[in-house]
């Protein structure tokens, strides 16, 4: 929806994407572990994202949450061990990209895939 957005200029792909950061902000606080896939750090993601598409730093509020609740002993004491802990999609490699992104929210991208790069 994002990259339809900044290709086809049309609100409805944004409000879609609106409706998923939100619906991410109310039940996405996954206790899978804190990587990229199924993990805390993959749905921050997605407001790191919001906050690129439209300034609003709302959702760079809730992607530093998100990094806070990791953090957390709740999330500590029940967050499952990735099957491979310092890989980059269910360890600790997509947990450090996360957290590098928010140092630097107005370039921050899901790595390996920026909707902001322009296709030729």
């Amino acid at each position: 929806m994002a990259k339809a957005y900044l290709v086809f200029k049309e609100e409805k792909y944004l409000q879609s994407c609106k409706r998923m950061a939100d619906l991410i902000w109310d039940k996405g606080l996954l206790k899978k572990g804190p990587g990229l896939c199924h993990g805390v750090a993959g749905n921050g993601y997605a407001f790191l994202l919001m906050f690129r598409l439209t300034g609003d730093v709302k959702y760079l509020y809730r992607a530093i949450e998100f990094y806070n609740f990791m953090n957390t002993s709740d999330f500590k004491n029940v967050a499952r061990t990735p099957d491979y802990p310092y890989s980059l999609y269910e360890g600790l490699a997509g947990t450090a990209c996360y957290v590098a992104d928010l140092t630097h929210p107005n370039t921050a991208h899901f790595p390996f895939s920026d909707v902001f790069t322009v296709m030729h």
